[in-house]
């Protein structure tokens, strides 16, 4: 009786205790009107507001400026400790108990407070077996790289063209967000150190380095470059890192890091940021996020996300890891409409049965393409290995995006999502229908960056009914195509051709066209092969499409 007495005397010590453990909190504020920061404004670097200008499509009134100081330091006076101040949602993030969390829902400058989601754990696990098929068939051309066993990824998504041709992500810059990357000797890595084109290096957790290198992976994937082992395809793309994880089990993984992060990303310059993370999930003592809030506006790492895309990144996220467990759907980031999502393949274009599923809660389709997230390599601290997870598809369709900015810089994040989605594998398929499993399907590098290359933003007229129409026939071609165009005016026209790296390689000039239709030599150049892009202007509108030569 002793004894039970005694515990229920400790239990019920403890009770006040655990009630009084703070739980991190967004919270809200109503405005920016703080006189004393109005002259304030964030560092944002001319790298930035040259690709807003370019890239973005609108952005906010006071958007960089800081949050009101004065509404932090009342926060302060309360005992609060700030742990993120966030200028894109207009609030801070800190550790609350119950008492100030009363206090501080009752400030007349507080909008609202919500808890800080938490992120479900780094995806990517070892991969046993066998990789699919040799790393080069014997017998094929000479190829200028030597891509040892990242061959069969590339390959994989028709990467090789692009990469034999010397694109590589060459003033492009690309973001990591996501656990450590060590001391980056590693020989894949190496070169992003040697070469200069490590721009920046952020930590955003406040915890010692805990081991984990699954942003080493991610990174390797992406922009490794280490012949006859692993070559990525932005290994010439200039790299920003954020650690926004710590990965110790017991430890809460809050997205406030996340928020901040891509905050000073896009403050620094990055042109793409792939996010290999998810978050659905609040402390155990709050409500989670449930699908329904998988819907595009809900969760503030989606929030972020779209707004880096809104002023001009291209977001690229993993499906998540979450398609054999009960949650089963795509997690947030990957839920946002201006968010690439990317879902897992095996080598055989079979769907990974982990590979998180859509739709989104508002009935959006998810993912929207796909890449090899089975089996694939990646540099550890050791050396290489295999391993599987849609954190290992996302990079390289990030990396491609690279690539596709080095052929034609003025893409828009929505531009990129749409060539991707228009150029997939299973989209040239006339019978295809996007699904929620594999999206618009496996990406293929090559026809994307030949669609890219005819993109002219300035010349697209997409809003407005169009006088025009064309179709290139046969497509595949082995000798001449033709070009059927069909004008509902008479008007100048022109047609343009474009190879992966972007060049005009051909050119049609008409002063005058008749409306109706017209048989036209689509002009190629000698010795043509593999993916062109075309475009055709007239009549006030401009259509693009792509060509495949076979020889």
């Amino acid at each position: 009786m002793a004894r039970l007495i005694l515990l229920l005397l400790m239990v019920g010590l403890s009770i006040p205790a655990e009630a009084q453990t703070p739980t991190r909190y967004w919270v809200f504020f109503t405005d920016k009107t703080d006189v004393a920061s109005k002259d304030r404004v964030a560092p944002i670097t001319e790298r930035a507001l040259v690709r807003r200008a370019r890239r973005a499509d609108r952005v906010p009134s006071n958007l960089d400026r800081p949050v009101s100081s004065t509404y932090v330091h009342t926060l302060t006076d309360l005992g609060v400790e700030i742990r993120v101040q966030s200028r894109w949602l207009n609030a801070v993030s800190a550790p609350l108990t119950a008492e100030q969390l009363e206090e501080v829902e009752a400030l007349p400058f507080v909008r609202g407070v919500q808890p800080v989601g938490v992120l479900l754990a780094p995806e990517g696990s070892p991969a046993s077996g066998t990789q699919f098929g040799p790393a080069q068939p014997p017998g094929a051309p000479a190829l200028r790289l030597d891509y040892g066993d990242s061959f069969t990824q590339l390959n994989f998504v028709n990467a090789l063209p692009g990469l034999e041709s010397g694109l590589s992500g060459a003033g492009v810059r690309l973001g990591i967000i996501d656990t450590g990357v060590g001391d980056l000797s590693q020989a894949a890595v190496a070169p992003i150190v040697n070469s200069g084109r490590l721009i920046g290096q952020e930590d955003f957790t406040g915890f010692p380095d805990d081991g984990s290198r699954h942003g080493l992976a991610v990174l390797s994937i992406a922009a490794g470059f280490d012949e006859g082992d692993l070559i990525g395809p932005a290994y010439g793309a200039e790299i920003l890192l954020a650690r926004t994880e710590y990965t110790p089990t017991e430890t809460n993984q809050e997205e406030d890091n996340f928020v901040a992060g891509i905050e000073w990303m896009e403050s620094e310059g990055v042109d793409v940021v792939n996010i290999s993370l998810g978050y659905s999930r609040f402390d155990p003592d709050q409500s989670s996020y449930v699908y329904a809030d998988m819907d595009g506006d809900t969760p503030l790492t989606t929030r972020a996300a779209d707004l880096a895309a809104k002023l001009g990144v291209t977001v690229v996220n993993s499906a998540g890891n979450e398609g054999s467990s009960s949650w089963f759907y795509i997690t947030s980031p990957a839920d946002g409409d201006s968010v690439i999502t990317v879902g897992a393949v095996d080598a055989q274009d079979q769907a990974a049965s982990f590979s998180g599923h859509g739709p989104t809660a508002d009935g959006r389709i998810k993912p929207d393409v796909t890449a090899q997230g089975v089996f694939v390599r990646y540099a550890s601290r050791t050396g290489y290995s295999h391993g599987n997870g849609t954190s290992f598809s996302a990079p390289m369709v990030a990396a491609i995006a690279t690539q596709m900015l080095e052929v034609n810089a003025d893409l828009k994040p929505m531009d990129i999502l749409d060539i991707l989605k228009a150029t997939t594998y299973d989209s040239q398929n006339p019978d295809f229908v996007a699904d929620n499993t594999r999206g618009w399907g496996r990406v293929n590098a090559e026809a994307a960056l030949a669609l890219a290359a005819t993109y002219s933003t300035a010349s697209d007229s997409s809003d407005l009914p169009s006088s025009l129409s064309a179709q290139v026939y046969p497509n595949p071609a082995s000798g001449p195509a033709t070009l059927v165009l069909n004008l509902d005016v008479a008007s100048p026209a022109e047609v343009e051709v474009f190879d992966l790296l972007g060049r005009r390689v051909g050119r049609l000039d008409f002063s005058r066209l008749n409306a109706g239709r017209h048989l036209l030599d689509l002009p190629m150049p000698a010795g043509a092969v593999g993916w062109y892009g075309y475009r055709v202007t007239a009549g006030g509108s401009t259509v693009h499409g792509t060509l495949t030569v076979i020889r």
